[in-house]
């Protein structure tokens, strides 16, 4: 049964899968435990075949700020032969964040320019077979804070 799926698999030539801009981060929910952070990724897929993206960890800081350990919360589709901007949701703690102290989170979120700092690797793959895109990737981007500016502007 496997041996027709090696066969297979073994036929196609794998590019590598790059991500090469982040975009249009939000602060969609603040809890007592957490945020919750909603950003475009650019992805390029050059493969002849469509993956998908599966939950995954990785390391983020916004403005130099340590948000910790962010999870991917669901499954994303990436079609053959595209570049396009995906929209992820990412859960996150205050942990880390809240040991830079309240002048820290306060700068964060009166900022509409944020530089966004994500490392680590995204899970992907189709069928049975599994591979890890490794992000490693800094750049600025506008900030859409409306949660956080809500939450200090209540009265």
């Amino acid at each position: 049964m496997l041996s027709p799926l090696f066969f297979l698999c073994s036929c196609v030539k794998y590019k590598e899968v790059t991500i090469s801009q982040i975009s249009n981060v939000k602060i969609k929910k603040i809890t007592s435990d957490g945020m919750e952070l909603e950003l475009g990724m650019k992805i390029k897929n050059p493969n002849s075949y469509a993956f998908s993206v599966y939950p995954s960890s990785f390391h983020i800081s916004l403005s130099g700020t340590d948000m910790g350990v962010a999870r991917l919360s669901r499954r994303e589709h990436i079609k053959a032969h595209s570049e396009d901007i995906h929209t992820f949701l990412i859960k996150t703690s205050y942990d880390k964040m809240l040991q830079g102290g309240l002048p820290v989170l306060l700068g964060l979120f009166s900022k509409n320019n944020t530089e966004v700092e994500i490392k680590g690797n995204l899970k992907a793959g189709k069928c049975l077979i599994r591979k890890k895109i490794p992000i490693d990737r800094k750049q600025n981007t506008q900030l859409e804070n409306n949660a956080a500016r809500s939450l200090f502007n209540q009265k």
